[in-house]
């Protein structure tokens, strides 16, 4: 396994956002679409972190009280972009509530079902746990956080024609399930760490972020260690992995047309607003 004692990258804020879970982000063009994960919205930005517009996904209102969001938000972890520039939400999976998507096109939604597909997820994981997804080599990558029990990393690969052919019913299957390429990740700081996100730079290479949270549940959050940015070859083997600094938990990843990241952190406090970062020094072999 790769050692991180000597590789550091450092976080450099960029904005303050209006959300305060910000657990998954997109670049298109010259916007930035931001998801969170205890929100009913998707916020877009500009690539400086302004606030431009926000799209309601789900109607109605969460609660204040925490508890009770938590219990009731639809848990909205990853966002990639499909052909046609448009965008696809997923919730995580890790409860019966939070089985849903969203397919934005333009300024229209349409929530997608994503139990048919999870279902089938379930019976390979103990706690399943969705929390990033890209589109890899014509394939639609899903990013399963080894944060439960099981402790299960894993890349979920899904045949993309498929994908799209289910989104048109309104759903995700069983059918476009490949195959499923466990992840081993270290300890940081001797906690594990568990994957947050996935996402391409402009030149192909796959990217990932991980976080050390010290939790065994899908569900509850626990105290975080730090994070890491990862690359992976085409067989799905890592090959850099880089501790960031200062400790934060990154919960996502997306990539500038000029090759430079954009991060976003989650302090799991609702009153606390998510940074948006970049990397000044990131090269595609860091």
């Amino acid at each position: 396994m790769l050692n991180l004692a000597d590789n550091f990258l450092q976080l450099r804020q960029l904005a303050t956002l209006r959300l305060s879970a910000a657990s998954a982000l997109v670049c298109q063009g010259q916007d930035l679409w931001v998801l969170a994960d205890d929100a009913l919205v998707l916020q877009r930005y500009n690539l400086s972190g302004d606030w431009q517009a926000e799209l309601t996904l789900l109607p109605g209102e969460l609660p204040e009280d925490a508890k009770q969001r938590k219990r009731l938000k639809p848990d909205f972890e990853a966002l990639l972009s499909l052909p046609g520039d448009c965008l696809l939400a997923l919730g995580s999976g890790s409860t019966e509530r939070r089985c849903r998507g969203c397919l934005v096109e333009a300024d229209t939604v349409r929530v997608i079902d994503l139990s048919p597909l999870y279902q089938a997820l379930a019976g390979h994981f103990q706690d399943l746990n969705i929390e990033g997804g890209v589109i890899y080599r014509g394939q639609l990558l899903l990013a399963q956080r080894g944060n439960g029990r099981g402790r299960e990393n894993a890349l979920v690969l899904l045949e993309l024609a498929q994908v799209l052919r289910d989104l048109q019913d309104g759903q995700l299957s069983a059918a476009a399930l490949q195959r499923i390429a466990p992840l081993q990740l270290p300890e940081l700081d001797g906690v594990p760490l568990s994957l947050t996100d996935l996402s391409v730079a402009p030149s192909g290479a796959l990217f990932f972020t991980a976080t050390a949270e010290a939790t065994d549940s899908s569900y509850l959050d626990g105290a975080c260690v730090g994070s890491v940015l990862g690359r992976l070859d085409a067989q799905l083997a890592i090959v850099e992995l880089s501790r960031l600094t200062p400790v934060v938990k990154i919960e996502g990843l997306a990539f500038q047309a000029d090759g430079r990241p954009l991060l976003v952190a989650d302090a799991d406090d609702p009153t606390i607003a998510s940074p948006l970062f970049t990397l000044d020094r990131f090269s595609e072999a860091t």
